[in-house]
């Protein structure tokens, strides 16, 4: 009969041949068997208390994200319309730098500050709010220091988009309800658009 091989004890690291062929025999004597057998509980104690922790930390997220949803669903659509166009201008604006315009009623292409302006302004026309025609790059002095300057965005829109495409926009009063999934779904596009530019304006 084959004698058993000799193991190595977890506790004191010295060689032993176990009386049994018995291979959860890890250590070589019965004290260091309690030594062992108390270390691998304090692990197993250490190891619950930290999957107690982790369950506790995702619980709590959950909590907090289905809080954040509720307190969401609570907030009027007005709330996510402005959300949105902040988006959508932030990316026109950069948009329509990258493809070097210039402010669309006085020409000038160093400004303080750069606005998307809209032709026709979003309380007059809210159905125009995300239309690109109706969305050209603007310094801040004529955006906002003259009213968005009109008379000579029209000049300078006729030219960019021609006199047909600028009367549809004058006379487009048709109402449109925009729905926050709607709304969700226009924000998404223009911060992954506006990603994409600046990811290729860095490449």
């Amino acid at each position: 009969m084959r004698k058993p091989s000799r193991r190595k004890c977890k506790v004191c690291g010295e060689y032993f041949v176990p009386k049994f062929h018995d291979i959860r025999i890890r250590w070589c004597c019965p004290e260091h068997g309690t030594i062992l057998a108390m270390e691998e509980r304090e692990k197993e104690k250490v190891k619950f208390a930290a999957k107690r922790i982790k369950e506790q930390k995702e619980a709590e997220k959950a909590g907090r994200q289905r809080r954040a949803e509720r307190r969401n669903e609570l907030k009027p659509i007005r709330h996510w319309v402005q959300m949105t166009q902040r988006a959508f201008n932030d990316w026109r604006r950069e948009m329509l730098l990258a493809a070097g315009h210039g402010c669309i009623s006085c020409g000038t292409k160093t400004a303080f500050a750069w606005h998307a302006g809209h032709y026709r302004t979003t309380a007059a026309a809210p159905q125009l709010r995300f239309n690109l025609d109706n969305i050209w790059l603007q310094c801040s002095a004529c955006n906002v220091h003259k009213s968005g300057n009109i008379e000579a965005y029209r000049a300078a829109l006729v030219e960019l988009i021609g006199e047909e495409r600028v009367l549809a926009l004058e006379s487009n009063n048709e109402t449109h309800r925009y729905t926050r999934e709607e709304l969700d779904g226009i924000r998404a596009k223009a911060r992954a658009d506006l990603r994409a530019l600046k990811q290729q304006e860095a490449a």
